[in-house]
């Protein structure tokens, strides 16, 4: 699969599809545990988180966010990165690195457009084979846009190692340390962010840095990719488009709503609302569907209101459609990513279920007769390595029990390794299935995988370099982690018993 989605002798989607074909005739997994992979919690967050950006977009509001964006900030590239990188961070600090992402790349396409019109750089270029005229052009991002989509999707998966809630391989790694070691003071919001703020902060920084000097010409200010934009064109269209309307305040308040209630779903700090109304448990993908759900309750139009008004001529003549309609979801969902983002899956669970993995897992263990700091390097590079083929949750899943035994054989900290590893378990940059923001920009944007291997080369490189630094540093300052703790001497005890059994 990975040698069909680098060459792309397959279409995505169609590659996507073959675990459910392959698992269970060799046994491996059943047909029904294969299709659960491809439509889980994960995925319905997917589909909303989509349907929000197709609603943001349908509205308009993307335009306005856009031109506003463009008009505060500035119209050059530097400073629309800039604050392309900021905002992209931050959201996916709170929301899933998907939906942030999704909400984004319709906001990226509209600040585009706009350069676009304005005679500053094309969106996509065609591609026409001379030898074989018959078949239709191929479609490319131009280096402008794989310079927007690509900074939003590396930001994403930055932003989210920033807070405990901001992506599923934190949470991962919560809940097995503190089931490897209940004796151990469990895993704080606060402290999370403290210990993994400046990383974040660090590797947005180096993206857009190195997103301005591989596509945007920032060592060659005389090249035509590091043209700036005119200010004039912006200002007037953004007059252009009116008070705000009725459609756009709506997409807006269910967009903050949905934000509001991913955050405190189950935050940590305080007790989530979910926790509040009910023992089950409750996944990020009910906010979104809600939300999603209320976009067809709520009309577009204004004019209900007025339904039962005196003035007859004020009573609106037909009924309004909502805020987002099924045809226009339709017409612009990517479909593909589903069956993409469920053959990942598909991938991780079938290497768990054939032994794969956990042979995979133990052949980390001689490396316990190396430097600490050594140690830490080779294992951030190996899981920065794994998590580019399968998903970042089911190699954090697969890999820190196994390093967690590791840290007690070793008489060192757990979470001197397992932080750092859950940190490299979200760095994927160089697949469409490593994880989910680099399957949205590569569909949105055309881009071919190989192009994407190219371009993700980089931050795997530097997001590498960093963690070995801070950790070792900041990180162990924030937790206190020098010295081999009590309660994992007790586990290391409860160890040696067995294997003397």
């Amino acid at each position: 699969m990975g040698g069909y989605w680098v060459t792309d002798c397959f279409p995505m989607a169609v590659t996507s599809l073959i675990p459910v074909v392959m698992f269970p005739a060799l046994g491996i997994l059943s047909t029904a545990d294969t299709c659960a992979c491809y439509m889980n919690d994960t995925i319905m967050v997917f589909i909303g988180g989509l349907i929000l950006a197709i609603a943001i977009e349908h509205s308009n509001l993307h335009l306005r966010i856009a031109l506003g964006v463009m008009k505060t900030v500035g119209c050059s590239h530097a400073k629309l990165l800039g604050g392309l990188c900021v905002v992209t961070t931050f959201i996916s600090m709170w929301v899933s690195n998907t939906a942030a992402t999704a909400m984004m790349v319709p906001i990226i396409f509209a600040v585009l457009r706009e350069l676009e019109q304005a005679g500053l750089g094309a969106l996509f270029k065609t591609e026409v084979d001379l030898d074989r005229p018959d078949i239709p052009p191929e479609i490319r991002p131009t280096k402008l846009t794989k310079a927007y989509l690509l900074a939003a999707a590396y930001c994403s998966t930055f932003g989210g190692t920033g807070t405990l809630v901001g992506t599923g391989t934190n949470l991962t790694f919560k809940g097995i340390y503190e089931s490897t070691f209940p004796e151990a003071e469990g895993i704080s919001f606060t402290d999370w962010m403290v210990a993994s703020f400046p990383q974040m902060v660090v590797n947005s920084f180096l993206t857009w840095l190195y997103v301005r000097i591989a596509f945007l010409g920032y060592l060659r200010p005389h090249s035509k990719d590091a043209q700036v934009s005119e200010e004039k064109v912006i200002q007037q269209r953004y007059k252009n488009l009116g008070p705000i309307t009725f459609h756009e305040i709506g997409v807006a308040t269910l967009f903050f709503t949905c934000v509001f209630l991913w955050i405190f779903r189950k935050p940590g700090f305080i007790r989530g609302w979910s926790e509040v109304i009910t023992d089950i448990d409750v996944r990020d993908s009910v906010p979104v569907i809600f939300v999603s759900i209320l976009m067809f309750f709520i009309p577009k139009d204004p004019s209900f209101i007025y339904s039962y008004s005196q003035d007859p001529a004020k009573r609106p003549k037909r009924s309004s459609e909502g805020l987002i309609t099924w045809k226009v979801i339709e017409t612009k969902m990517p479909w593909s990513l589903m069956f993409l983002l469920g053959g990942g899956f598909a991938i991780s669970r079938g290497s768990v279920a054939s032994g794969m993995a956990k042979r995979v897992g133990e052949a980390l263990v001689p490396l316990r007769y190396l430097p600490p700091i050594v140690i830490l390097a080779v294992v951030c590079f190996f899981e920065g390595l794994i998590t580019e083929f399968t998903s970042n949750v089911g190699v954090a899943n697969i890999t820190l029990p196994v390093i967690a035994q590791m840290c007690v054989a070793m008489e060192i900290h757990p979470m001197y390794l397992m932080i750092p590893a859950t940190l490299m378990c979200s760095f994927s940059f160089r697949l469409p299935v490593g994880t989910p923001p680099n399957a949205i920009v590569t569909i949105a944007g055309h881009i071919p995988t190989s192009w994407l291997i190219a371009g993700g080369c980089a931050p795997a490189i530097y997001s590498l370099i960093v963690e070995v630094i801070f950790f070792p540093t900041w990180g162990v300052f924030v937790y206190g982690i020098k010295d081999f703790p009590a309660w994992a001497r007790y586990v290391q005890m409860e160890n040696n018993t067995d294997v003397l059994r």
